[in-house]
């Protein structure tokens, strides 16, 4: 009788135990709710920005933190004034510690005297110590046929790398010892430093994965042994380093002709070392299937914010989640200020905050209702809210 009253009191010990997790895991994510967004840096008046203390608006650049700092670079928008496209070439830096200020790193029009990538979208960014390497992206033929009108398959296949510690450009040539040709011409796809190596991956429909070896400046492929997981062909997805599994996240994106099936709202993870892939569960309420969104990670959590959740049309979510990678639990945040797609996110580990900065709001771009953003808004996720779960 004893040993029975025993196991009750243990299994309701149990229950009780499980009950006080389920509260507090409750708490923690009612706690996400209560975090605020706030304005770091306020849109323009006009879409050019002043040019010396801001840049202009634009959507599909590209951003990444170093030290301090989030580091823009390229990207597009339609210069309504002036009814003509505009092509970014121009670098800045934002302050992640207050007060944000802007700084300008590389000017505009370094493009068209070779000092700098063309103007582009649809480009990646990578960080490998204080340098930042560009790859891929497209102008639609820009600078073949000047402003004549945008055109398909004219990606770049270029690489380049830019020291920030005397701000200059140079365009890298691979050499022969690694793969002669690389990942060749495409765009929407991501890259992500992981040790000396930047890892490319997808974009253009495809999928395949790339390394460019920083220190020997060669391409490398990693191609998938027969029965191995993989994430498949897609574009317009997100990754970020994800340092807690010795590799980088993906999430997302899209595939050209699977009709209802074309966005994605998968997660994998690649571990570097061991050069393969893992998809990580999800469990539900999760994002809906997405392109342009945009993602960073920290503490082994990846923050999620907007993109569209419709194809072909567009259609901007203003939505903010963040994954555990321990606990494979979506949880949402705070809908962010604007509705947007082709934007980026940045995470400022040292403040525990995420910066989204541009983007466009899949409207037409009128007076006083600007489709294309140059303003900055920030949400800190502390890291007290995952601790709390587990």
């Amino acid at each position: 009788m004893s040993l029975s009253f025993g196991m009750l009191g243990a299994k309701a010990g149990l229950c009780c135990a499980v009950v006080a997790l389920i509260l507090q895991t409750a708490s923690a994510r009612i706690g996400y709710k209560k975090l605020e967004w706030e304005t770091a840096f306020e849109q323009t008046p006009t879409h050019h920005g002043d040019g010396e203390t801001s840049p202009s608006v634009r959507y599909s650049h590209a951003a990444v933190t170093w030290r301090d700092e989030m580091i823009v670079t390229h990207g597009y928008f339609y210069d309504r004034a002036n009814a003509s496209p505009s092509w970014r070439d121009d670098t800045w830096g934002f302050s992640l510690r207050a007060p944000h200020t802007w700084r300008k790193i590389v000017p505009l029009g370094g493009g068209a005297t070779g000092s700098s990538p063309h103007g582009r979208y649809g480009h990646t960014l990578a960080l490998h110590g204080s340098d930042l390497y560009l790859h891929g992206g497209t102008d639609g033929g820009t600078r073949i046929h000047g402003e004549a009108g945008f055109q398909l398959r004219m990606e770049f296949d270029d690489m380049w790398r830019l020291s920030l510690t005397d701000n200059k450009w140079e365009q890298l040539k691979p050499k022969a010892s690694g793969h002669p040709f690389g990942p060749g011409k495409r765009y929407l796809h991501t890259a992500v430093a992981v040790g000396t190596n930047i890892w490319h991956y997808g974009g253009s429909n495809k999928s395949d994965l790339w390394g460019w070896d920083t220190e020997a400046d060669t391409w490398f492929e990693v191609i998938p042994k027969p029965g191995e997981q993989w994430p498949g062909r897609r574009q317009g997805h997100s990754a970020a380093e994800l340092p807690e599994r010795g590799g980088f996240v993906i999430q997302g994106g899209t595939r050209w002709g699977f009709g209802d099936k074309a966005l994605l709202s998968d997660v994998w993870v690649f571990k570097a070392q061991s050069r393969v892939w893992e998809q990580l569960r999800t469990h539900a309420p999760q994002p809906a299937g997405r392109l342009y969104s945009s993602v960073a990670t920290m503490n082994g959590r990846m923050v999620l914010m907007g993109g569209s959740t419709n194809t072909p049309g567009m259609k901007c979510e203003d939505e903010a989640w963040v994954y555990d990678t321990v606990t494979s639990q979506w949880d949402t945040l705070p809908p962010a200020p604007v509705q947007i797609y082709h934007h980026s996110v940045v995470a400022h580990a040292p403040t525990q905050t995420m910066f989204v900065f541009g983007g466009h709001r899949c409207g037409a771009d009128s007076p006083g209702n600007p489709a294309y953003l140059n303003s900055v808004y920030k949400l800190t996720v502390p890291p007290a809210y995952r601790e709390a779960e587990l």
